[in-house]
């Protein structure tokens, strides 16, 4: 005998995926900040938390990746909308406004590293 109709839609649905939790700060993120401003502020954070000291060497490939997925997925979490956001406005956000505020003695070196590109 063949499953059930129910049954056999249940084991062919794919498992549910397993739900992260967001963090406070996160979750009010775009409310306090608008949807530019919370993407410039994590994006500020992640500079400052990950900027090597002046003459440290360079940071790898693969840690360029982590960095990368770690921003994608906090961006996901805080649920910003990018629609009319410039990648530039964000950039120049965390630049000039978030990291001064995030970590003002890193920030000279972050201008500094931005303004050579």
């Amino acid at each position: 005998m063949g499953l059930e109709a129910p049954a056999l839609a249940q084991l062919l649905e794919p498992p549910p995926l397993p739900s992260v939790p967001v963090s406070p700060e996160l979750a009010s993120c775009v409310s306090r900040f608008g949807h530019t401003g919370c993407a410039a502020r994590l994006y500020a954070r992640l500079l400052c938390d990950t900027l090597r000291p002046e003459g440290a060497g360079v940071t790898s490939t693969e840690t360029l990746d982590q960095m990368e997925q770690q921003l994608a997925e906090q961006f996901e979490q805080a649920a910003i909308d990018f629609k009319g956001i410039s990648p530039e406005q964000v950039e120049i956000a965390a630049v000039r406004y978030y990291s001064p505020m995030l970590c003002p003695e890193k920030s000279p070196q972050i201008r500094q590293l931005f303004s050579a590109s």
